[in-house]
């Protein structure tokens, strides 16, 4: 099957791009940083009544690298393919542009999943190696890593989305960027002063309240539902404008 040949592409790119690597060592030295000064300061204060993976998904630090790291590796998905030409010998080729579309997202999305390991390797580290031992809360930690797969998803789906509409990486990363900055700023609008129906309508598009949520171990569909959909509809999109790109050449 075509696609496969061309995710295995796609994701081995990521893997020979020295890009791909400032990105991914940036994320562990950061990510690993802050672990660090979380848990201290825990550890000084005597902070008990939150987690410390708790406390690192529900600060600044944790969204402004998720909204940074995903333009970054997305910004070339399409966009290098249009400005080396390679893209015309790709649609001329046996392959039909929902395999190139999803092929170019999966890939996209197997390098972010690969960021946030060094994420779950500090939980371990710490349950491992604390003294006392500090356990690991698998429920609020799987639903934790839950809601960043679907959010990556999402955010991913932008940027595929953002990278087919020009042959600029740079305008594509910002573009990508301004996107999901701009959906995150819907996380704001339930804090201001608003009330009843249309806060619970708004706090369900909140980021931030869905990740409060999983954080705390209790699930919900809704975030499921909303993420997925929204990526299906940003990929049939993508694909509908690679194929008019097609048609076009």
């Amino acid at each position: 099957m075509a696609f496969w040949t061309l995710y295995r592409r796609e994701a081995g790119s990521y893997f020979i791009s020295p890009v791909a690597y400032v990105v991914f060592f940036a994320t562990a030295i950061g990510i690993g940083s802050y672990f660090n000064f979380v848990f201290n300061y825990f550890n000084d204060f005597g902070i008990r009544q939150y987690t410390v993976l708790q406390a690192c998904v529900n600060t600044f630090f944790f969204w402004l690298t998720l909204m940074v790291q995903v333009p970054i590796i997305t910004m070339r998905v399409f966009s290098e393919e249009f400005k080396m030409g390679t893209i015309e010998m790709l649609l001329t080729a046996p392959v039909e542009e929902w395999e190139v579309v999803l092929s170019k997202f999966f890939g996209a999305l197997t390098f972010f999943v690969t960021l946030w390991i060094p994420l779950l390797f500090n939980l371990v580290l710490l349950s491992t190696f604390s003294n006392p031992h500090v356990p690991i809360f698998w429920k609020p930690t799987g639903n934790t890593f839950l809601l960043v797969l679907l959010i990556g998803t999402f955010y991913v789906s932008i940027g595929v989305f953002t990278s087919v509409l020009t042959k600029n990486q740079i305008i594509a990363a910002i573009l990508s960027f301004a996107l999901i900055f701009l959906t995150f700023s819907i996380s704001f609008i339930p804090f201001l002063n608003v009330t009843g129906n249309v806060r619970d309508l708004l706090g369900y598009f909140s980021a931030l309240e869905q990740m409060d949520t999983f954080s705390k171990g209790v699930f919900d569909s809704r975030p499921v539902i909303f993420y997925l959909s929204a990526t299906v509809f940003l990929l049939l999109l993508t694909q509908r404008l690679l194929e008019a790109r097609r048609l076009k050449s």
